[in-house]
């Protein structure tokens, strides 16, 4: 046991028994090989994404990846476990609040992700400033082919153009963003092979320019 495809047979069965009884029961057995294997093979991932993003440099596997156990204290939802292995990879790791990648491997719901999730006002508001000022830099991202052949732009978005912008703004629908992100959704056989993280990897690469620009903000500091 220790392939990817084992890891989403566990994480199918455990939707269907998402309970403490059921977990600590194969916790030992089948879970800690899992998470052992998978751990190992984003040590890997880290290793090569750091060959083209140097923020990456230093960082741990326990700093990118996320635990299994939920927490429930504001849910009500109160299923104990999460039904997907994640981890993100950026600056600081699950604390970084520039932009980064995001790894989310869940049977029937995979995908990669990249960008700012959900910034806080003051760089939000940085962030609409950077993009209407330099949407020609910008939108050349976007419709890069590389990129756009892999990713798709998306994000939550006011209904109205914020405060400050004219309504008749020509680059309002990115002014009215809330976040910046991207994704790409993939099958569960996207990782059912034994280069799955070469090709994670390798998807990742045309990120770079979308979070770089993302990233100028940070920069002025």
């Amino acid at each position: 046991m220790g392939n990817v495809r084992d890891m989403y047979d566990f994480l199918k069965a455990l939707a269907v028994n998402n309970n403490r009884e059921w977990f600590n029961a194969h916790k030992e057995s089948v879970y800690l090989p899992l998470r052992k294997a998978w751990e190992a093979d984003i040590a890997r991932l880290l290793s090569l994404m750091g060959e083209y993003d140097d923020s990456l440099h230093g960082l741990r596997v326990s700093d990118c990846a996320y635990r299994i156990y939920r927490d429930v204290r504001f849910s009500a939802d109160k299923s104990p476990y999460k039904t997907y292995f994640s981890a993100v990879f950026g600056k600081k790791g699950r604390k970084c609040i520039q932009a980064g990648c995001y790894l989310h491997m869940e049977p029937g719901n995979s995908a990669l992700h990249a960008g700012i999730w959900w910034p806080e006002n003051d760089i939000l508001t940085r962030l609409r400033s950077e993009v209407d000022a330099n949407i020609d830099e910008f939108k050349s991202i976007l419709e890069n082919p590389e990129f756009s052949s892999r990713f798709v732009f998306y994000g939550d978005k006011l209904k109205v153009v914020p405060r400050g912008y004219n309504k008749d703004n020509p680059n309002a629908e990115y002014i009215k963003m809330k976040e910046y992100l991207c994704k790409k959704e993939v099958p569960d056989e996207y990782f059912f092979c034994d280069d799955w993280v070469e090709k994670v990897a390798d998807d990742f690469r045309y990120v770079k320019g979308f979070n770089t620009f993302l990233n100028y903000i940070f920069n002025e500091d």
